[in-house]
């Protein structure tokens, strides 16, 4: 088959270092008592009420909920979070995102119309390993 006079190719191309998975969705009749962890992607639009420690990103969904402490490598808020964030490489709350808690993360993104209590901590690289607290797991 040809686009504009050229083959294409016969699957997506995809950036392997981020999206070689489909990310794991858990929708929003999913609740979760506890710990969530893995070393994939997550869309979360259900509720956990509990920690998650996720390897990869972590995206809280319009409809998602978290009561408890998240760590990954980035989060990505639009539903509402109750606890202390810590990403390896980034965190951002959406326009229709509310974060209580506090944040530790190398890059912040607060969008218009996003709602933030807490406090922020840019100070140095903040690994997807490492406790809420700063302490190595």
């Amino acid at each position: 088959m040809t686009f504009f006079g050229k083959n294409a190719p016969s699957t997506p191309e995809k950036d392997s270092s981020r999206h070689d998975v489909t990310p794991t969705y858990l929708g929003p009749k999913v609740l979760i008592q506890g710990e969530l962890g893995g070393d994939e992607d997550v869309v979360l639009e259900g509720r956990l009420e509990g920690r998650a420690r996720i390897g990869k990103d972590f995206r809280v969904g319009s409809r998602g909920q978290v009561h408890g402490e998240v760590n990954a490598r980035a989060v990505f808020i639009a539903g509402h979070v109750v606890g202390d964030v810590v990403a390896g490489e980034r965190v951002e709350i959406l326009p229709t995102g509310i974060l209580e808690g506090n944040i530790r993360s190398p890059k912040i993104v607060i969008a218009e119309g996003a709602q933030f209590k807490g406090s922020v901590d840019m100070a140095g690289p903040a690994g997807p390993t490492d406790e809420p607290d700063g302490r190595p797991r």
